[in-house]
């Protein structure tokens, strides 16, 4: 596949879609480059009688398949939500930052809520007990982060914002706990869900999947 292609691709945005016409199979090397985008991109192509056509556009904008999916695709959209306020704190602008942050609060909590209050009891931690127990004191970890950021707004002023420099150090470091977090929720607690999961029957897997969306849309 064309570099021009691949740079396309990696700049796709939401509700938008990328049409691909290739003389190969491109399934390869989109895999590869899912792997390095953590699994954004989502795509269906054919054979054509003069190559290979596929159609390419964001996970986001494809139905979740299941509840890990749910929770991997929420995991990118506190990460955007925390991105955008970190840039605004950067950018010297706490009163802009705020919303985000309440928004990603709110989000945080009903995700750390859907995974030790629904999947963790629903999966269960056998046989693997460590990748449980790292992941609930790592949410612990997350939520204390995250009282330190809301009490730095919460003594500021009336009516105003703390101070940029006050503030950002504090978002960084709740940004840089919870990328280490999903890293390894992903890579090493999901799979073992995942294999758990696929021998529940179908309607055990679609009831668990309506309560997780139903958790994170609060």
């Amino acid at each position: 596949m064309a570099l021009a292609a691949l740079a396309a691709v990696r700049e796709l945005r939401p509700g938008r879609a990328l049409r691909l016409l290739t003389r190969d199979d491109p399934a390869l090397l989109l895999r590869s480059l899912n792997l390095q985008l953590r699994d954004a991109l989502a795509w269906d192509g054919a054979a054509r009688a003069e190559g290979w056509e596929a159609t390419v556009r964001l996970a986001l904008d494809t139905p979740a398949v299941d509840a890990l999916d749910a929770l991997t695709r929420d995991h990118r959209r506190l990460d955007e939500l925390l991105g955008r306020a970190l840039r605004r704190l950067n950018a010297g602008d706490p009163a802009g930052a705020r919303p985000m942050l309440e928004l990603f609060a709110a989000g945080l909590r009903r995700h750390v809520e859907a995974e030790n209050r629904i999947v963790a009891p629903e999966l269960g931690p056998q046989p693997a007990v460590e990748p449980l127990e790292i992941m609930l004191h790592e949410h612990d970890q997350l939520l204390l982060q995250l009282d330190e950021v809301e009490k730095c707004f919460a003594e500021a002023p009336a009516g105003g914002a703390p101070e940029a420099w006050e503030v950002e150090p504090l978002v960084a470091i709740l940004s840089g706990t919870l990328a280490k977090h999903e890293h390894r929720e992903e890579g090493s607690l999901f799979p073992l869900w995942a294999a758990r999961l696929a021998l529940r029957p179908a309607a055990e897997r679609q009831a668990l999947h309506q309560r997780v969306r139903d958790a994170l849309a609060g």
